[in-house]
């Protein structure tokens, strides 16, 4: 289940509600639509039942992502959510169990009076407890890979009073302070003002409004036929191919595409990619010299489909595909998992690629993909009455799938 923040608009400070992975805001009172442009951990905090400028805000991490886990001869993946505390501090509670999700939440700001304690607990902790929740026993991991996934920082208010510490969302006791005892003596003051930035969502190269939804990471200018994403304070181009359809009513899905340098295996050509992966398909000449891109889905999705497709599509490069870098004017699919994040999935998807996984799984942990350059490319689908269809690449997938993702 994903978070509800409250949030002022950028542009004329009227009320607005977000999700948790919304990026894209539209406010109902000036019409102005606003990008999150933060690409690094968000800090929200839980209301307080009762005001206190005193407050002491003791950070917990929260993390929710898929976690794929190659092992052996196969490969683990799952959906995890979980917060545990940032600071070591025994008296506090280990999570924040439904609260996040029951509650609405703001974000930390200067505007908040009290002490921000600092976390001292990294982020790797967190991800590697959220790793033991596949249950993989007395099996060595060869490889694991975070897609998909948030990690940030949910603070809960703490109040001192009558020498007790109090949770300040239900105003109960969670600890009695001994006689001249110091409790937060081991925490250290976080003097860090976070604040979330807005980009104007207007193309940085035309000025015309910039079009998505709510959690796309990748708006499209449809007036210069452009799409950009977040990079820093800024948007960043983003390179885009499209293959057309005379289909006035197909679904054009996004695939972000990899050409990669590879170090532990030799995959220099489109041909290596068939040979290492044991393909049951006849070597062309010609894919001696094609270059090798992986494909991975653009969009969040199930972890078998994410696999499925991304195999799928990345074989079908050897098929000619039309291209063309004209934006279709209707029927796209949002952009909701950016390029950075799907690339980690990129040794996942070679390893799920392969039909004899012997001889690639055993080279996991030497295998280093660096990708040399990527763009984003939208293919067609084909509307059935259950399913998508890519008519060229012969790929399927069903419609509530796909539905289910926006929810991820």
């Amino acid at each position: 289940m994903s978070l509800r923040v409250e949030q002022d608009c950028p542009q004329c400070s009227g009320p607005l509600e977000m999700d948790e992975t919304d990026r894209l805001l539209r406010c109902s009172f000036c019409s102005v639509q606003s990008f999150l442009g933060n690409t690094g951990p968000l800090h929200f905090i839980l209301p307080r039942r009762q005001p206190d400028p005193y407050t002491i805000y003791a950070p917990y991490l929260r993390f929710k992502g898929t976690i794929y886990s190659c092992l052996s001869s196969r490969i683990e993946q799952r959906l995890v959510d979980i917060s545990t505390r940032g600071v070591k501090l025994s008296f506090l509670p280990s999570s924040l169990g439904l609260r996040p999700q029951a509650m609405k939440m703001r974000f930390a700001t200067p505007g908040f009076s009290g002490s921000f304690l600092r976390k001292s607990i990294d982020e790797a902790g967190i991800l590697k407890r959220a790793a033991k929740n596949l249950h993989v026993r007395d099996e060595t991991v060869l490889h694991q890979a975070l897609v998909g996934y948030a990690l940030n920082i949910i603070y809960l208010p703490l109040s001192i009073k009558d020498e007790e510490i109090l949770d300040g969302v239900v105003e109960k006791a969670l600890f009695q302070i001994p006689e001249g005892a110091t409790p937060f003596a081991e925490a250290e003051i976080d003097t860090q003002a976070w604040k979330p930035f807005f980009l104007s969502a207007l193309c940085p190269r035309c000025g015309w409004n910039l079009e998505g939804e709510s959690k796309s990471v990748v708006l499209l200018c449809a007036n210069c036929n452009s799409g950009w994403q977040a990079g820093g304070r800024n948007f960043s181009a983003v390179r885009i191919k499209v293959t057309p359809s005379t289909n006035r009513d197909a679904i054009f899905l996004p695939f972000w595409n990899y050409r990669v340098a590879a170090k532990g295996i030799r995959l220099n050509s489109f041909a290596d990619f068939i040979r290492i992966t044991n393909q049951a398909l006849v070597i062309q000449p010609e894919w001696e010299e094609m270059d090798l891109y992986f494909a991975s889905p653009a969009f969040k999705i199930r972890p078998p489909d994410f696999l499925r497709l991304a195999t799928q599509v990345t074989l079908g490069r050897r098929f000619a595909l039309q291209i063309t870098d004209s934006l279709p004017t209707k029927n796209l699919h949002p952009v909701t998992l950016g390029h950075s994040d799907a690339e980690r999935g990129l040794k996942v998807i070679l390893a799920h690629s392969a039909v004899s996984r012997a001889s690639v799984f055993a080279c996991l942990p030497d295998i280093q993909l660096e990708v040399a350059e990527y763009f984003l490319h939208y293919l067609p689908f084909d509307k059935t009455s259950h399913e998508l269809r890519q008519t060229h690449l012969g790929v399927t997938l069903n419609q509530r799938i796909l539905n289910y993702g926006r929810s991820l």
